[in-house]
């Protein structure tokens, strides 16, 4: 459990500071002292991107359904900021290390569709 948060956060931390050197598939390579007795790990790669318009952000939500990311919309206004921000959120699972995840970063940050992209790279426990 604690693994898996210190990736998640690793991640997003790296996202802002060094997005081209920490990749996606880095985090994913198991422990290799885990490895050997026995313990499996799958991933679940996350994106997130917000943003104040949606039409700015529709080519990186097409790029994530293409690539099998799943991505819903919700559309957020409260009272202290009443002004309409969308957010599009996609994840798939990976059972090992893929540079897929690499490939699919990289994509979204060509397409720079306007808002804010994170992204966040969790373990979970795999069937071996």
């Amino acid at each position: 459990m604690l693994r898996r948060i210190a990736l998640a956060l690793s991640a997003s931390l790296l996202a802002g500071v060094a997005s081209a050197a920490t990749l996606p598939s880095n985090l994913m390579l198991p422990e290799p002292e885990r490895a050997a007795r026995g313990y499996v790990e799958s991933w679940v790669f996350n994106i997130e991107l917000t943003g104040d318009e949606l039409n700015g952000m529709e080519a990186c939500r097409k790029i994530l359904a293409e690539r099998g990311f799943a991505p819903t919309l919700s559309k957020t206004a409260t009272t202290a900021a009443p002004s309409l921000h969308f957010k599009i959120v996609g994840h798939k699972a990976y059972a090992q290390a893929s540079t897929e995840a690499d490939d699919t970063l990289a994509a979204l940050q060509q397409a720079k569709c306007s808002g804010t992209l994170s992204w966040t790279v969790s373990a979970k426990a795999a069937r071996p």
